[in-house]
């Protein structure tokens, strides 16, 4: 009769860690943004004494997500002196703006409110920015304008 035979197997505990990054390397695929454009760029902008509804000048930024799973948007409250973004009040920041399934966009409108003081005829450079669950986790909005102030 044979003598029996065991197998003891051993663990190395080094091998966990190198186990444990192809496991999270095997990870559902990053979400991923863009913007389009890059940069807000209004021009010069009048300014009169009585705003339109909705601002003194709009744009469109659309957010796609480019990656491979869904992905969320969160909207902190832009400087209220400056921006107004159509749908979103004051009252509301931060607005959890949902989720951008891949291939998808969000599309906002970006409109101007005002303008910081003392800069009428110079050219104004700010940002806002939006939050995202993916890569990258903050989208910065470069925003450049010309405040032509109208006395009429």
């Amino acid at each position: 009769m044979p003598a029996a035979t065991r197998t003891i197997v051993r663990y190395d505990p080094c091998m966990i860690v190198p186990m444990l990054a192809v496991l999270a390397a095997c990870g559902p695929e990053p979400v991923e943004f863009t913007l389009a454009p890059e940069i807000l760029e209004f021009g010069t902008v009048a300014f009169p004494p009585e705003m339109p509804d909705g601002g003194y000048a709009e744009l469109q930024l659309t957010v796609t997500n480019t990656g491979e799973t869904d992905g969320n948007l969160t909207l902190p409250e832009p400087d209220p002196e400056i921006f107004c973004i159509s749908g979103f009040t004051t009252q509301e920041f931060p607005v959890d703006v949902g989720t951008v399934n891949p291939g998808s966009a969000y599309v906002f409108t970006v409109a101007l409110c005002g303008y910081p003081p003392g800069n009428a005829g110079t050219e104004v450079s700010t940002s806002f920015d939006i939050l995202t669950d993916g890569d990258p986790e903050t989208l910065t909005v470069p925003v450049t304008f010309t405040p032509d102030r109208v006395t009429e």
